[in-house]
């Protein structure tokens, strides 16, 4: 008897999943929350500012809690604006295509709300979607750096030391590299302080974040410049204290 009243519940179940969204429309739907997914992180890799635009709803919010070299944990809070800014900067286009590694999956979907994770070789982003005007689009994201674990490598303390100093990337903004306690630490424009981590005497990673940070020493044996590498894109900021 409970077995015959258990089917009788799933059969009504599927009854009712049926009612709110038919067969084909779930299907509809599903492919253009996948559509808005793609446009979204295809939209960072390419460099399309046009395909993340779309992707967005105006009142978007992007988050990634973030620890700090103190252990501090704080929100990275990114709006529409920024994102679409920093992809018509090039956003991921520099990565290689063999790295990207994109996959998206449609977690859940109800009504006019969705969830998605999407996975890609920097990225794991979840998704809140929301279907507003016809159209769906990305309201809410959560993210973490898509980082492999990487071991650290000792470094004299001593060498070290010649890293400190004041590296300009724009005038408007420059990464302070100190030391203490025979660790290394940079520290940008409006930012807390970073622990980096040596691969080499002289190429350095954070955990926090994909991103190396290499040394680079001029003619005379003292270090002039820093080459800032993430996401496939790189920077290179020249000493200046």
């Amino acid at each position: 008897m409970k077995k015959i009243v258990f089917m009788i519940l799933i059969v009504l179940i599927l009854f009712l999943s049926l009612f709110v969204f038919g067969g084909e429309d779930i299907d509809a739907e599903k492919a253009a929350i996948e559509q808005v997914a793609m446009d979204y992180i295809e939209g960072w890799y390419e460099g399309n500012a046009e395909r993340m635009e779309r992707a967005l709803h105006p009142e978007l919010v992007k988050r990634a809690m973030i620890q700090d070299a103190e252990g501090k944990e704080y929100f990275q809070n990114l709006t529409k604006s920024d994102m679409v800014k920093a992809t018509e900067g090039g956003g991921g286009s520099k990565l290689p295509y063999a790295e990207r590694r994109i996959d998206v999956t449609v977690l859940d979907i109800h009504k006019t709300i969705a969830m998605v994770r999407v996975d890609s070789g920097s990225f794991i982003d979840f998704l809140h979607l929301g279907k507003t005007g016809g159209d769906w689009k990305i309201v809410n994201v959560l993210w973490l750096p898509n980082v492999k674990e990487r071991q650290a490598v000792p470094v004299d303390p001593k060498i070290l030391e010649e890293y400190a100093g004041e590296y300009e990337l724009t005038p408007e903004f420059s990464v302070i590299i100190s030391t203490r306690d025979g660790r290394l630490f940079a520290q940008g424009t409006g930012q807390p302080p970073f622990e980096l981590f040596a691969e080499s005497d002289c190429v350095f990673f954070l955990k926090e974040v994909p991103a190396t940070l290499s040394f680079v020493k001029g003619e005379h044996g003292r270090v002039t410049q820093i080459i800032l590498k993430q996401g496939g894109g790189e920077a290179t900021a020249k000493r200046i204290e």
